[in-house]
């Protein structure tokens, strides 16, 4: 009977607490009645009950646990009353619903795991889920039971169990709770606060799940973060720990070994935090300046891909261009073609016509005459191709004489002014104030000076003509020079019949006078031997008369 009416109970409360939320003025009516009638008593010694032989059974517990945190988070009492209730009412409640959580993970824990039984496994573990929802709930709702909550040996016993899906949660639990009111970790007495540590870092260095690895590594950061002196003890307490942290790499949670290798090897709170803080904007700092990176990679590469884009385009665009020129270049091959194949065929139609016209006598003159004048036609043509051929090379021609008459002008030009340096001296450069009277003095002067000193007017002969006499000896240097390079030449001259076009090309001249003198000299030499006996009795050294012409054809 009264599982009967405790479940009717739940039901009722549990639809009109789901239909209005705390904040409303339903909700908060139903809550003070609830507090007035004094049903918070009742919930918290029904959570007290074997649920086993009750009707839903663990359900029922843990959607009473559920109601009764969503009660008394919308409470509006008075202070008296609020006090009386976080003083008398929440710690027995808390302490009922630690026993709900103790008895479902003990009834999950009998379970067996098999497939046949994995879905009530499963419902037990959401009931458990449910229980602790529900203790975090009233925990951040009510900062004074939060050292209820972590000092409660209820909570020791849940976390010591080797299942790992409830501890894993009982875990959650601890770390919503600290960061709900982390000022309660100073009221925990040390014992039950190492009392956990211990558990926490007992998972850490004797389990193989990852999930309870990575659940004990936040816990145990959540509280050194929030409670500094732990640090210390830490370090003090667990010495063996670090090393037996490197086995969990690569197992998820990496950060939080990160973190926690650092708060070890660093030892007090103030330089773990400093730490902490220093890696933390180092990697604030590495993840901007990689951000800055990619980001102007992406904008080069969506410059590039515009670029690329556009290339493609243009490339598509020029082949669609050229296959549109090719195709229309090969139809006017093709209309050109039938338009040549027409013109042939006509042709040939009015030539076989002429040809029955004719009388049979003179079809053969017919035919020679076309012959004929297509022979001219096509001298036509090849010849006018010709000429265009060699029209190039004769621009290129007069270019290049165009060019030499240019040097050759800008070369007398600068002769010419040369020369005109070394003549007299300008007028405008003349001394000032040298009159006739006055230059006839000096020139007076002047030869009565050279009549006193004859070797100065030697000497000035002397240094007066040593310019053209250098040259002419270098002129005789150079002749002679030219002579001794002949001779040997002429001395290695081959026989005429083993002469090779290379050793004409070396005993060629480029010079146009020389060429010109040894065509002369060859011309004579050879009319001489040709003359009769008795003409070659007169001068041998009269110079013969040369025609013209022949000297010119070179």
């Amino acid at each position: 009977m009264a599982s009967k009416m405790m479940s009717k109970t739940k039901i009722s409360h549990d639809a009109i607490l789901d239909t209005c939320p705390p904040a409303s003025g339903d909700g908060t009516r139903i809550r003070r009645e609830i507090w007035e009638f004094q049903l918070l008593d009742v919930l918290i010694l029904i959570l007290k009950q074997d649920y086993s032989v009750i009707e839903g059974q663990w359900h029922t517990a843990s959607r009473l646990t559920a109601i009764f945190s969503q009660v008394v988070t919308g409470l509006d009492l008075s202070k008296d009353e609020m006090r009386q209730v976080e003083k008398e009412k929440l710690p027995d409640a808390v302490d009922n619903m630690f026993l709900v959580a103790r008895r479902i993970q003990a009834r999950y824990l009998v379970v067996p795991k098999v497939p046949s039984k994995e879905k009530e496994r499963m419902f037990l573990l959401g009931c458990f889920k449910t229980v602790i929802e529900a203790l975090v709930v009233i925990a951040a709702a009510y900062l004074s039971i939060t050292a209820k909550v972590m000092s409660s040996p209820w909570l020791l016993q849940l976390t010591i169990m080797d299942n790992g899906e409830s501890v894993i949660m009982v875990m959650d639990m601890v770390v919503k709770v600290v960061r709900a009111n982390w000022l309660a970790l100073k009221e925990v007495p040390h014992k039950t606060l190492f009392s956990i540590m211990d558990e926490l870092v007992y998972k850490l260095s004797a389990e193989t799940d990852p999930g309870l690895g990575a659940g004990a590594a936040k816990c145990v950061l959540c509280i050194c973060e929030y409670h500094k002196p732990m640090v210390a003890s830490l370090c003090a307490r667990y010495r063996g720990l670090r090393p037996l942290l490197a086995r969990w790499e690569g197992q998820g949670f990496s950060r939080d070994l990160k973190h926690l290798h650092k708060m070890l090897e660093a030892g007090n709170a103030q330089r773990a935090e400093m730490e902490v803080r220093n890696s933390d904007s180092a990697v604030l700092i590495q993840a901007n300046w990689k951000g800055f990176i990619t980001r102007k990679k992406l904008a080069k590469a969506n410059k590039a891909f515009a670029k690329l884009h556009k290339a493609f385009r243009n490339r598509q665009r020029v082949r669609e261009e050229t296959l549109v020129r090719t195709k229309h270049q090969s139809e006017m091959e093709y209309r050109g073609l039938l338009n040549r194949q027409k013109i042939m065929r006509e042709f040939r139609e009015k030539q076989l016509h002429c040809i029955e016209i004719l009388p049979a006598s003179k079809v053969d003159k017919y035919l020679q005459n076309e012959e004929f004048d297509a022979a001219t036609k096509i001298q036509k043509l090849w010849r006018g191709f010709s000429e265009r051929e060699k029209l190039t090379g004769r621009r290129d021609n007069i270019k290049r004489i165009r060019a030499a008459v240019k040097i050759q002008r800008t070369f007398r030009t600068w002769l010419e002014r040369i020369e005109r340096k070394k003549g007299d001296i300008p007028i405008h450069l003349r001394p000032p104030g040298l009159t006739d009277n006055r230059r006839v003095e000096l020139q007076k002067c002047i030869s009565n000076h050279r009549e006193e000193n004859p070797a100065m007017g030697m000497l000035g002969q002397y240094y007066g003509g040593i310019r053209q006499s250098r040259k002419d000896e270098h002129k005789r240097e150079m002749l002679i020079t030219r002579l001794d390079i002949d001779s040997e030449l002429c001395s290695l001259a081959p026989p005429l019949d083993k002469v090779t076009q290379k050793d004409v090309e070396m005993y060629s001249t480029r010079s146009v006078p020389v060429a010109t003198k040894a065509r002369v000299n060859h011309m004579e030499t050879l009319r001489n031997l040709q003359l009769p006996w008795w003409k070659k009795l007169g001068d041998e050294f009269q110079e013969a008369e040369i025609p013209e012409e022949e000297v010119l054809l070179f």
